[in-house]
C-alpha cells in the first residue's frame, strides 16, 4: 500500500479515525494524504472577511495534528477545500493521490437531510471506487480479529483481501447468509428446496474461498488463520452476531447497492452496517 486519504471534519469523532490512519500509514511506511473540507464563505460576506475559510481550517488542522507524536515519522501532506460537498473534493483527491483505501470517522447525529441523501461515506463508497475505512473504535494496536461477509461479488472477494492486507496475522472469519425461500407446496417439497439451495451455497461459498486461496497465502506470508462458513438468515442481524461471537474488531464487506425509492443512496447491507455498526467498517466498492 502506497497512499491513504485521510477525511477529516475536525469533529470529535474523528480522533479515532485520525490515529488508525496514522498507524496504518507507520505500518505500510506509506504516504498520508489528510484532508479537510469546509463550507465556502458566502459571496456577499467575503469582503468582510480577513481571510478565506479554507486558510483558517488548515490553521486548526495543523495545530489539532500537531499534538500527535507518531504523524512527525509519517510522510504527509495536508490539503484544505472549500466545497458544499464534501464527498465530492474526496472522491477528487483519492483519484488524484491513487489512494489505496480512504480512512474516514464516523458522523454524529444523522441531520435530516442525511437521511434522505446519505451521509457522506455513503457517497464517498457509491459515487467512487476506492475502498473505505469507517473508523468507530479507539486503535489498541494492529486489527486481530476480522470479519468478512460475502455474497460472492466482486467487491465483498476485494473486501476480504484488503481485510488481511490491513491485518495479515489476524484471525479471518469468512461468513456467507443466504436465505430459504418459502414455497407453500408442502413441507416435503419445501425441505428438498432448501437442502439444494444449501448445497448450492455450500458449493459456491468453496469456490469462492478456492479462488482468492493464493492472493490470501500471499498477503499473509504463508498459509492465512481463515475460518469459513454459510448460514440461513438475514446477512445484516446475522454479521452482528457473528461480530460479537468472535470479537471483530473490523467487519469487511463489499458495496452492494439495491433498486429502492431512494436509488441515490447506498443500498443492502452495507447501508445497514454503515448506520449502526458494531466496529470498524471496510467497504470495498469494485
Amino acid at each position: 500500500m502506497k497512499s491513504i486519504l485521510l477525511a477529516t471534519d475536525l469533529a470529535g469523532e474523528t480522533d479515532r479515525a485520525v490515529e488508525r490512519a496514522i498507524k496504518l500509514a507507520l505500518s505500510f511506511k506509506t504516504t498520508l494524504h489528510i484532508l479537510h473540507v469546509c463550507p465556502p464563505a458566502d459571496l456577499s460576506s467575503k469582503e468582510n472577511v480577513p481571510s478565506s475559510p479554507s486558510q483558517d481550517m488548515k490553521e486548526r488542522l495543523n495545530s489539532y495534528l500537531a499534538s500527535n507524536k507518531e504523524l512527525a515519522s509519517v510522510e504527509h501532506t495536508i490539503t484544505v477545500k472549500e466545497n458544499r460537498e464534501p464527498f465530492a473534493e474526496i472522491i477528487k483527491l483519492a483519484d488524484e493521490v491513487k489512494a489505496e483505501l480512504i480512512v474516514m470517522g464516523m458522523h454524529g447525529k444523522a441531520k435530516l437531510r442525511d437521511r434522505f441523501v446519505g451521509t457522506t461515506i455513503e457517497k464517498v463508497i457509491r459515487k467512487g471506487n476506492r475502498p473505505v475505512l469507517m473508523v468507530k473504535n479507539k486503535p489498541l494496536g494492529e486489527y486481530k480479529n476480522l470479519l468478512a461477509g460475502t455474497d460472492f461479488s466482486a467487491g465483498s472477494g476485494q473486501a476480504l483481501q484488503l481485510a488481511l492486507t490491513l491485518a495479515p496475522k489476524g484471525t479471518l472469519n469468512l461468513v456467507h447468509f443466504y436465505d430459504i425461500p418459502d414455497t407453500a407446496i408442502g413441507d416435503k417439497i419445501t425441505q428438498y428446496a432448501g437442502d439444494v439451495i444449501e448445497t448450492s451455497e455450500k458449493a459456491k461459498l468453496e469456490k469462492f474461498v478456492t479462488d482468492h486461496g493464493a492472493e490470501l497465502k500471499k498477503l499473509a506470508d504463508g498459509q492465512p488463520d481463515l475460518h469459513y462458513r454459510f448460514a440461513q438468515g438475514e446477512a445484516y442481524a446475522g454479521l452482528l452476531r457473528e461480530a460479537a461471537e468472535v470479537k471483530a474488531e473490523l467487519i469487511a464487506i463489499g458495496a452492494h447497492s439495491r433498486p429502492s425509492l431512494m436509488p441515490y443512496k447506498l443500498g443492502g447491507t452495507a447501508h445497514d452496517i454503515l448506520t449502526n455498526p458494531p466496529c470498524d467498517v471496510l467497504v470495498a466498492n469494485s
